[in-house]
């Protein structure tokens, strides 16, 4: 024997009639001499008590405790173990362990082993965990969470499995094939997943059992041809498949893991579920569609018949928002054409005419018997199902299940666990896909590297990412200049970090936005929204639109009961081009003025570096900017829309914080922000710190191909270029301050001021505006109280202009504030008096 008896009343089956229990060595299994006796030291050492598998007392202590006995690795009737396997949790720690024993002339055996807790203490028995089971290196999944998986038939492949790809993380579920259905897949959820069983009947049933599990959690699966893997044998030739064959028996032969990484590869095929119909009562669903019983006639000549409703359709789960409502209905079809249609159906849409709940589903290719609308309204209405769906309304981080995951159209990023996430159609953008990452930095990525604005938008396009990370407003820039200098490559280059750039693509135009700014701000939430051409909005709805973007929120509405539906939210970084400034555009509507909030939000940038280039440093390999231009359009429409879900992912999987992000985009201000600036500079360094830091993190973690500080260098000239744009490091409501009344001045000196000595002839053009006096640097223009509000300062704080020229001695102070007494036709007014010195910039105090 390989154990020695200890009397104990809890014991094994053979132990129990005798009156003992095992006491085996918790020494780990000797790989080399897997079936040497019991030394005399392993029987003094071993300590830790292991029952057999039928004792159900106790309870299960999971995850193993630091004061627990070590586990025993001989078994009282197998012997030593060859091989064990620890199945830990998330965190590291252990849960339980399987024994693989190999005992000489018998048929292997693998045993899990479990710690159990009774009135004795700490008991280790050769008994399995209980459903739902953990998968085999779970502690791998929450260090890579976005790294794909291998799925193996047992632990033994699993780690021969590791061996081959080296990029994934390997995995199988305890307790063999016949268990599947009991362990968690959850961890897995939105995964791309390749699965790999044994050549044999319970193989193949194992590998599509578990793809029918990751497939309901969003899983993209493939499954490896296990028996035609199995027919290749070492030097390419055929033969007959070896029945259980294995990634463990591929390694056994093979040396050259990457052949056999690319066999497996090559033999995979993409698994799709077959359709899943849902039948009830009188409803029944199958592959010719819904039909429903329905009785005709009366008594003795009644008949039942099936009433054709409508085409198949599948019932993918019950459906609400995070916050557990608008309740509904997730389906799936195919049209007459075979493609694809998901369908998010409201319980309110339910409840009302099914006429126009038949019209929407027809219009997207699902047949309807005009005669059965309502069959078909009652049976979506009484449907059950156990799937559940959470439906948001824009795109970005969601907290799904106490977990942060990343939503956009067909895809969601990061681990959701069991819980299916899907987009509304309504915030479903012009998201697209083309090529592969590596085709994109060497196209887009490499064109841009070398040019700073080029840089700039890139990583303005993947700066939206990092808004919730970091807790920030959105913004954005507005590229300015003349046509012909590049501004458009360099929105065909941002938007192709999301989608197509050349139209049609990512691109939306200004207009076009004014008319739905709210759904397209949520389509665009977390990522970037692009915008062309400002000079197509009318000034009034450029004006709201900025704070609206920025303040991340639409208007609240009625619903049809009269409450206040939920408004439309979203974070988005904004990439306008134009030819007039934001300033400029609001102020083509007559008395209007852009706002310093507008301009801190929003940010002017001049699409021209000023080296000769337009937009670009140089002119690009062929010396000549506009072949550059049109080398990042035609890249910008040939690989596209990797870069950003990319970038996401990588966050995620190197588990970039919050924290990290503030803390670099703070060192940017401190190392940027001009000594005594005022805080819209400020706030203005914050937004372009966050884009600097999205360029930084996208270059460490591989998805451009710029080299370190190249987003730092362009992000620190556009702030730059800002503060001169709007004057200097004085606030801007200073500046639009003194611009405001010089402008008045400048433009009606003479024409609307009346000599105050009653100049002959004089005739005002228009309304006049006051009084003028002196000459040279001792002019003065006089200014009624309410002119100066209504006219000279419309869109101003009329009190807070006068104290900013009051302050620089470009208005005359009286004893009690900036309206002194002046004696006009005959009569003490109070007026304000402006001086000559408003042309000489700041001034000088009194």
């Amino acid at each position: 024997m390989l154990c020695r008896w200890l009397p104990i009343s809890k014991a094994s089956r053979k132990a129990k009639r005798r009156g003992f229990s095992l006491r085996c060595s918790g020494w780990e299994a000797r790989m080399d001499d897997k079936f040497a006796p019991l030394s005399g030291d392993e029987i003094e050492q071993g300590e830790t008590i292991a029952t057999t598998e039928g004792d159900d007392a106790g309870e299960l202590v999971s995850p193993v405790p630091a004061d627990a006995p070590p586990p025993p690795s001989i078994h009282y009737r197998h012997g030593n173990a060859v091989a064990v396997w620890k199945y830990r949790n998330e965190q590291g720690a252990l849960l339980f362990e399987v024994h693989r024993f190999e005992p000489a002339g018998e048929k292997k055996q693998i045993l899990p082993l479990s710690l159990w807790r009774d009135g004795v203490g700490y008991r280790w028995r050769w008994k399995g965990f209980p459903a739902p089971r953990p998968l085999y290196n779970l502690d791998k999944f929450a260090a890579n969470p976005a790294a794909p998986v291998v799925i193996t038939e047992g632990e033994k492949d699993a780690d021969a499995a590791a061996l081959i790809f080296l990029n994934s993380i390997a995995t199988t579920s305890p307790n063999g094939s016949q268990a599947a259905s009991k362990a968690d897949w959850t961890p897995l959820a939105g995964r791309k997943v390749l699965i790999w069983g044994d050549a044999d009947a319970p193989g193949l049933k194992y590998a599509r059992e578990v793809a029918e599990i990751l497939a309901a959690l969003g899983c993209a699966v493939s499954i490896v041809d296990a028996v035609a893997f199995a027919s290749m044998a070492p030097d390419g030739s055929k033969r007959d498949p070896v029945e259980g064959w294995g990634a463990a028996d591929a390694v056994d032969e093979c040396a050259d893991l990457a052949a056999l990484r690319k066999a497996a590869v090559r033999l995979a095929k993409p698994f799709e579920a077959g359709p899943s119909y849902v039948s009830w009562d009188a409803f029944m669903m199958d592959a010719g569609g819904l039909t429903m019983e329905v009785t005709k006639g009366r008594g003795g000549k009644s008949e039942t018949v099936d009433e054709w409703v409508c085409s198949a359709f599948e019932v993918l789960g019950a459906t609400r928002d995070p916050h557990g409502r608008d309740w509904g209905k997730w389906l799936r079809w195919r049209d007459g054409d075979g493609r694809e249609h998901l369908r998010h159906v409201s319980e309110s849409a339910l409840q009302g005419d099914p006429a126009s709940l038949a019209a929407s589903l027809a219009g997207d290719g699902l047949r309807v018997n005009r005669a059965q609308q309502r069959a078909l309204a009652s049976y979506l209405c009484g449907v059950s199902t156990k799937g559940r769906v959470t439906v948001v309304s824009r795109t970005g981080w969601h907290s799904i299940g106490g977990r942060d995951v990343f939503v956009l159209p067909g895809q969601v990023l990061g681990r959701r666990g069991s819980e299916n996430v899907i987009l509304d159609a309504v915030a479903v953008g012009p998201y697209d896909a083309r090529g592969t990452l590596e085709e994109w930095r060497a196209g887009v990525g490499t064109l841009g590297a070398e040019h700073a604005l080029a840089v700039l938008a890139i990583s303005t396009a993947l700066a939206g990412t990092l808004l919730h990370l970091a807790g920030s407003d959105g913004g954005g820039l507005h590229f300015v200049g003349n046509a012909a200098l590049g501004k458009s490559s360099l929105q065909y280059a941002a938007a192709s970090v999301w989608g197509r750039g050349p139209s049609p693509g990512y691109i939306r135009s200004w207009r076009a936005t004014a008319n739905g700014l709210e759904g397209a701000a949520a389509s665009a939430s977390d990522t970037v929204l692009v915008l062309d051409e400002m000079g197509l909005i009318e000034p009034r709805e450029l004006s709201a639109a900025v704070y609206s973007l920025a303040n991340g929120s639409g208007k609240s509405r009625a619903a049809r009961d009269g409450s206040l539906r939920e408004p439309k939210s979203w974070r988005v970084m904004v990439l306008s081009s134009g030819e007039l400034t934001i300033s400029a555009k609001i102020g083509e509507e007559r008395g209007k003025r852009a706002k310093a909030g507008q301009l801190s939000r929003i940010l002017d940038i001049p699409a021209d570096r000023g080296l000769g280039f337009g937009a670009f440093d140089s002119g690009g390999p062929e010396s000549d900017p506009g072949e550059l231009a049109k080398a990042i359009r035609r890249a910008s429409s040939s690989a596209y829309g990797t870069a950003g879900p990319e970038f996401v992912r990588r966050l995620i999987a190197d588990g970039v914080e919050g924290e990290a992000v503030r803390a670099m985009v703070a060192d940017f201000t401190a190392a940027e922000i001009p000594a005594g600036a005022d805080g819209q500079i400020g706030r203005a360094a914050e937004r372009l710190g966050l884009i600097a830091t999205a360029g930084e993190l996208a270059t460490v973690l591989g998805v451009t191909p710029w080299v370190k500080g190249a987003a730092w260098a362009a992000a620190a000239w556009a702030l730059r270029q800002w503060i001169d744009g709007r004057g200097g490091t004085e606030p801007a409501e200073v500046r639009q301050a003194i611009e405001a009344v010089r402008l008045v001045i400048e433009l009606h000196a003479e024409s609307r001021f009346e000599p105050l000595d009653g100049g002959e002839g004089w005739r005002p053009m228009g309304s006049r505006l006051g009084w003028r006096t002196g000459e040279g640097a001792e002019r003065q223009w006089l200014i009624p109280s309410e002119v100066w509000k209504s006219e000279v300062c419309a869109g101003l704080d009329h009190k807070f202009a006068a104290k900013v020229l009051g302050e620089r001695g470009m208005l005359e102070r009286a004893g009690d504030g900036w309206q002194p007494v002046r004696k006009i036709a005959g009569t003490n007014k109070r007026v304000y008096v402006v001086r000559a010195t408003i042309f000489e910039g700041a001034g000088h105090g009194d």
